[in-house]
């Protein structure tokens, strides 16, 4: 949620590079909606249910997610947080994969590397 938060701050700048920003979660349809609500933001949020993209790019955290949280109805694997960054080709220009969730690049990271490559 802190990184949804920083960058919608950026929005206006992302928008002006003509971003189009896609969130990927495995968590229900209903909670990224009261997300984007909550956020203003008009982002896709699209869900990987059962984690079979996770899977599949091998970012899935078994038992990952935070003691506690499975109670707020969360599933405990999770993915392990991650982002990249396309041209417009589809190739990919920038990865950040990390096993902290609470470790995250800064949104002035996404503009400089918007900013230096061939988008």
């Amino acid at each position: 949620m802190a990184q949804i938060k920083e960058i919608a701050s950026q929005y206006k700048e992302l928008e002006k590079r003509n971003v189009n920003i896609v969130f990927i979660s495995p968590q229900p349809h209903k909670q990224t909606k009261t997300l984007a609500k909550k956020f203003n933001l008009n982002f896709n949020f699209l869900i990987d249910h059962k984690g079979k993209v996770a899977q599949q790019l091998n970012i899935l955290s078994k038992n990952g997610l935070p003691i506690g949280l499975q109670t707020l109805g969360y599933n405990s694997d999770t993915v392990m947080p991650t982002v990249l960054i396309t041209n417009k080709e589809g190739k990919i220009v920038f990865v950040d994969l990390t096993n902290n969730y609470r470790v995250r690049p800064e949104p002035k990271t996404f503009l400089r590397i918007l900013d230096t490559c061939d988008l």
